[in-house]
């Protein structure tokens, strides 16, 4: 038996009092039958005494064994003989020497008994709580999450786990410490009580998130709770003096049973806040049943990126960029594509955003721009010169300090010049961070990277950098292209896109482009560059290579009379 189990086990003996009382007062009777029927006290088996005294002491503690010291000196006092057969009693200083002895003996065994149970006890609050907070812990949620096995779930309703994470925890504790994160967290375990109510307990499952079980409750309920949280914790919170306010945001999950190791509920719903945080999401983010399983997939998938790295399962494609004016190959935009064993083609939008949200991503770009312009080189010495390589790039590798370095070793490395590589950053996750990326960014302009903005035109901050940054093409949004020349909204965005990039000396790059009518649209809108399946879809090295043989590079011809570009 464990150590855990026996002062379980004690602890449950203690608090079974008639049971062990009755035991104790026999087994005291019993050693007073005993020293009787063997003579007396004069005898060894008094001390037999010592049995139930310590019990007694080690069960109740100092008031348990002082009294069980009494009495069991007393039954062996002024009527225990000292020898039965000749009848001699006892001298009173000896059955009272007894008692004080046989008392002394119970609490000195009781105090250490309560000693023990007071440190057993501590030692298990400690396990099940915060100690900092005094919040109930993950141990605890995970016996919370046990128990939903035993109910049984009604129609409509379902038992859901909530997460609540502060997202900005990290700079408070910068600034205040980390006293005020533990203040704020005991804050809003306050809050979340008053709302959820008295009988819903609080966890805190990590150092800046929350728990909470919501046992056989509707969806609609849980999203009704989420929104009152959600409005309650836009308030500030105190610490000291000071009102403080803290980015909460909330993530939920639905369990159809408990079928798994609670503990792996816990993580996931504290993966579920922290992707509620990630994307800012108002409300909560809640996963049900149908989607978790996609949600596993996609971490299984991130773990299995790297191995695919080494074992060649990850290519890349080409898609042919097209000048507007002479329907020529102007270069290409390197696409990556995973080909998995198992489960066959996994397409780009299931693995890149998980890897750019860990260090993966940089063995992931590494791995793009290297085969990039392997293939570039290969593409000079066969005849295919003055092309262009487009490759996409993540904020976190603009924020890695030796990534212009990089850059400029695997440029040496295939003898490719700089003003044949382009790196595409996506507008809206470049500006969340632009003063962190202009040093790696007025690195690469130094070694005469083209640098392009991706997505322009779905984020708005961009505009008040767009002058001072060493950005030479903008790629207008295949969002807009795609409505073209239908959609009135678009042809605004996309003349005012082209108007402003050519007045800062910038070319324009249209993506998504489809039909020969947004094709004409733009190539009279002086869009410089095309993009698209209309031109042709992203397509292997081997396939780009027969594509360019047989247009001999110009891959859309423009009729003399007439607008339309058709394809050669």
């Amino acid at each position: 038996m464990s150590v855990a189990k026996t002062f379980d086990l004690i602890d449950w003996l203690r608090r079974a009092r008639l049971p062990l009382v009755i035991v104790i007062s026999v087994m005291i009777l019993g050693v007073c039958f005993l020293v009787y029927v063997t003579g007396g006290v004069r005898y060894v088996f008094a001390h037999s005494m010592y049995v139930p005294i310590v019990l007694a002491a080690i069960f109740f503690g100092v008031k348990g064994g002082i009294l069980a010291g009494l009495i069991g000196g007393l039954v062996l006092g002024p009527l225990m003989p000292i020898d039965t057969n000749t009848g001699e009693m006892q001298n009173t200083i000896n059955w009272l020497y007894r008692v004080g002895f046989f008392s002394l003996i119970g609490f000195v065994v009781g105090f250490a008994s309560d000693r023990v149970a007071i440190y057993i006890k501590e030692m298990k609050w400690q396990s099940s709580h915060d100690r900092p907070t005094g919040l109930p812990n993950r141990a605890l949620m995970a016996d919370s999450i046990r128990d939903l096995s035993k109910l049984s779930e009604r129609e409509g309703h379902s038992h859901f786990l909530m997460g609540i994470v502060m997202s900005n925890a990290d700079e408070v504790e910068m600034n205040f410490g980390v006293s005020a994160i533990h203040q704020l967290i005991t804050q809003m375990a306050h809050v979340a009580r008053c709302e959820l109510g008295s009988s819903s307990t609080v966890y805190r499952i990590a150092h800046d998130c929350l728990g909470v079980v919501l046992p056989e409750i509707t969806e609609a309920d849980v999203t009704q709770y989420a929104k009152n949280l959600g409005s309650v914790y836009k308030e500030p919170l105190a610490f000291g003096g000071l009102r403080l306010h803290c980015d909460i945001y909330l993530g939920g999950v639905s369990l159809d049973g408990v079928t798994d190791d609670p503990a792996r509920y816990i993580e996931k719903v504290r993966y579920i806040a922290s992707e509620s945080r990630a994307k800012k999401k108002q409300g909560m983010l809640l996963v049900s049943s149908k989607n978790d399983a996609s949600v596993r997939e996609n971490i299984e998938l991130l773990g299995e990126l790297s191995q695919a790295l080494d074992v060649g399962q990850l290519s890349m494609h080409y898609q042919p960029k097209i000048v507007m004016k002479t329907g020529c190959i102007y270069g290409a935009e390197a696409l990556m594509r995973w080909t998995h064993p198992v489960r066959g083609k996994i397409p780009p939008n299931m693995f890149i955003p998980r890897a750019e949200e860990s260090t993966l991503i940089d063995l992931v770009t590494h791995f793009a721009i290297d085969q990039a312009l392997g293939q570039l080189s290969v593409w000079e010495k066969s005849g295919i010169s003055g092309m262009n390589m487009a490759v996409n790039i993540s904020t976190r590798n603009l924020m890695n300090r030796d990534f212009g370095k990089t850059v400029h070793q695997l440029l040496d490395f295939h003898g490719v010049s700089g003003e044949s590589l382009e790196l595409e950053i996506t507008e809206t996750s470049f500006m969340e961070d632009v003063e962190s990326c202009m040093e790696n960014l007025t690195e690469l302009s130094d070694y005469n990277v083209i640098l392009s903005i991706d997505d322009f035109g779905t984020g708005y901050s961009s505009l008040q950098y767009l002058d001072k940054l060493p950005v030479s093409i903008i790629k207008i949004d295949q969002s807009f292209v795609r409505g073209l020349p239908g959609d009135m909204g678009s042809i605004h965005i996309v003349e005012a896109a082209v108007d402003l990039a050519h007045k800062l000396g910038m070319k324009v790059v249209a993506e998504g482009v489809e039909t020969s009518e947004a094709c004409d649209f733009l190539r009279n809108a002086g869009c410089d560059i095309l993009q698209g399946y209309y031109a042709s879809a992203p397509v292997t090295a081997e396939e780009f290579d027969r594509l360019y043989s047989q247009c001999n590079g110009q891959l859309l011809s423009y009729p003399r009379y007439g607008s339309s570009a058709v394809r050669t």
